[in-house]
């Protein structure tokens, strides 16, 4: 019997924090929940398209990683990134220094025809998720820019100066947008919610936790820019499509 919540995970040394929420979802929803972690090499993509193109039009699809506003990435090598090494290495071990960035473009987006969407990446808030929408999609929840690492925040204009550490923002935000995502959607299964049920208890639990750090957390130095962030998550979170639709039935 085929299970009703598809996880998939491209493998990537910097979203590795996601699994936190792919093994609550596999704890609490027991039995409903197949994990796909996309390896770096192409015979992987070309079967997760697969299971994806397969999974029931009745249940749920969780793409966790990062995006652009026009694709989502793929699986990336742990060395990739590693530019002084020879080509007998790389022809070695090809996975280490592996990197889809355009996995799901415009030109394959209809894998998701008739399949409903939750894609928790940077970005999926714009034309991905349009996209997917015109190309059969039946619904699909994206979000806007997820920053996640000290690079990231770096981007963003932030910097590291009394009361300012971009380490502890990142860990933070890594924590809270793991538990704000994995009890919603775990909350939202059991209790047969539709997308935009799910999508409002997403943006409450998310104004929960920007209370939580504003009122009970004045001594952490960075509690309004963790707020400001956690806001922006919540401002950029978007429905597709048909926001009736129930998440899995």
């Amino acid at each position: 019997m085929q299970k009703s919540l598809l996880i998939i995970h491209p493998e990537d040394s910097t979203t590795g924090f996601l699994d936190k929420i792919k093994n609550h979802l596999n704890g609490e929803l027991t039995g409903l929940t197949h994990h796909y972690n996309v390896k770096p090499n192409e015979e992987s993509h070309q079967n997760c398209l697969q299971n994806i193109s397969e999974h029931p039009e009745n249940g749920l699809i969780l793409f966790m990683g990062h995006g652009r506003s026009n694709y989502l990435y793929g699986a990336k090598g742990k060395s990739f990134d590693n530019t002084f090494v020879s080509e007998d290495a790389k022809k070695e071990h090809p996975e280490d220094y592996f990197h889809k960035e355009e996995f799901i473009t415009f030109d394959n987006i209809d894998t998701f025809k008739k399949k409903k969407v939750f894609c928790l990446t940077c970005n999926s808030n714009g034309k991905i998720g349009i996209e997917s929408i015109k190309k059969g999609a039946k619904v699909f929840l994206g979000f806007g820019d997820l920053p996640t690492s000290i690079e990231e925040l770096k981007e963003q204009g932030e910097k590291n100066k009394p009361g300012t550490s971009l380490a502890s923002i990142e860990r933070v935000l890594k924590t809270e947008i793991n538990y704000i995502i994995k009890k919603s959607i775990t909350i939202g299964i059991k209790k047969n919610q539709n997308f935009e049920q799910l999508f409002e208890l997403i943006r409450f639990m998310t104004n929960q936790r920007i209370s939580y750090y504003l009122v009970d957390q004045k001594k952490v130095s960075e509690r309004k820019l963790i707020a400001n962030y956690l806001y922006d998550f919540k401002k950029g979170i978007v429905v597709y499509g048909n926001g009736k639709e129930k998440l899995i039935g």
